[in-house]
């Protein structure tokens, strides 16, 4: 298997991967169809895929390379729209850029359609009355990828220190090291047209070594950016179902107390975030509604009880807060099982020193 058969591999599992976000909100639909280009145009990489294509138009046509870049023209003008919308949610020459894609996609069309390209390798400059074509479609080409590259790069960057999480951060990083790289292709293309021009000298060993390194690492660099903040999203279901987990025996507990407090609504069973943040309040309402079983006295005998067991002082509110919610659930008949460690800060397969304690932990 080639490097670009593999590449044009995991980039269409990437792209089928977030097509469904197309129906989402307009930065993850920019995203998909970012990445949907992009596979597209490196499938044509594929020398099968090429060879198929040409055979079938004609090899004198040459169809593969242009619909290659005007995927690749494509794809950046969403990747563009994407990082706008993220970084710069009010926008940014949104008419230019618009502007800027419809001239640039009919002025390829154009000058493919009026040169006269060498046979065989990447795109050269042709022989002949047409040999202008081949340099205003690869001038076209090369200047819209380069500056929007540029602008995606910057963009990317800056938008970095504003990410609220590590993975999220590392995202936006190698999002903008593969604009970067796609910036870097770009400029080796005009050195070696430049250089053409200017000498009548070509590479084309090093020029097709460059351009394909520089395109492939682009792409994976902006597969590897894209797969990165869903973890962050993965991250942070697992840490609230965990600690959703480790709340839910001090939930049953205050709300067999307190069972007014319980919303009736249901809640989807994997909706963990929606559930930790009701499991949160819900508590927080019980334990306002068990203040009535409390008076004063109990909340001074609470406050003396942390002081003579030495409870370091960040933790003494929390653990007097759980001797007069332990009185007030006693109060109102309905005493708790256990204890939750998280609340009375007990060791583990102890049973806590509180005055209100009714051994009955595990």
């Amino acid at each position: 298997m080639s490097t670009s058969t593999l590449i044009a591999g995991v980039l269409w599992l990437v792209a089928l991967w977030r097509l469904p976000s197309l129906r989402h909100s307009r930065k993850q639909r920019s995203l998909a169809l970012t990445l949907v280009a992009l596979a597209a145009a490196m499938t044509f990489e594929v020398p099968p895929v090429k060879e198929a294509v040409d055979a079938a138009v004609g090899a004198d046509a040459r169809l593969s390379p242009l619909l290659k870049h005007l995927l690749g023209v494509t794809s950046a003008a969403y990747l563009l729209d994407f990082v706008i919308a993220v970084v710069r949610p009010q926008g940014l020459a949104s008419r230019t850029r618009l502007v800027a894609a419809g001239v640039t996609l009919p002025l390829m069309l154009a000058f493919y359609a009026l040169a006269n390209w060498t046979s065989g390798g990447p795109v050269r400059l042709g022989e002949g009355r047409g040999a202008l074509f081949p340099v205003l479609y690869m001038t076209v080409f090369t200047l819209y990828i380069g500056i929007a590259m540029v602008v995606a790069t910057w963009l990317f960057l800056g938008g970095v220190r504003h990410s609220r999480t590590l993975l999220g951060k590392a995202g936006l990083g190698f999002l903008g090291l593969g604009t970067l790289l796609g910036s870097l292709y770009a400029l080796q293309r005009i050195v070696f047209v430049t250089v053409q021009l200017a000498s009548g000298t070509s590479y084309p060993a090093l020029e097709n070594l460059l351009s394909t390194t520089l395109k492939q690492a682009t792409v994976l660099s902006v597969a590897v950016g894209v797969c990165l903040p869903p973890l962050s999203v993965a991250v942070e279901y697992v840490a609230a179902w965990s600690t959703l987990r480790k709340l839910r025996p001090l939930w049953v507990q205050l709300t067999e107390a307190a069972p007014y407090v319980v919303l009736a609504t249901s809640v989807g069973r994997w909706r963990v975030r929606f559930r930790l943040e009701r499991c949160v309040i819900e508590i927080e309402d019980a334990c306002l509604a068990l203040r009535e079983y409390v008076s004063v006295d109990m909340h001074a005998k609470a406050r003396r009880f942390v002081r003579q067991e030495g409870v370091a002082a960040q933790l003494s509110d929390a653990v007097a807060e759980a001797c007069w919610l332990r009185a007030a659930v006693q109060s109102g008949w309905r005493p708790l099982k256990w204890c939750s460690r998280s609340w009375l800060m007990c060791a583990p397969g102890s049973p806590p020193r509180c005055p209100w304690w009714t051994a009955r932990a595990p």
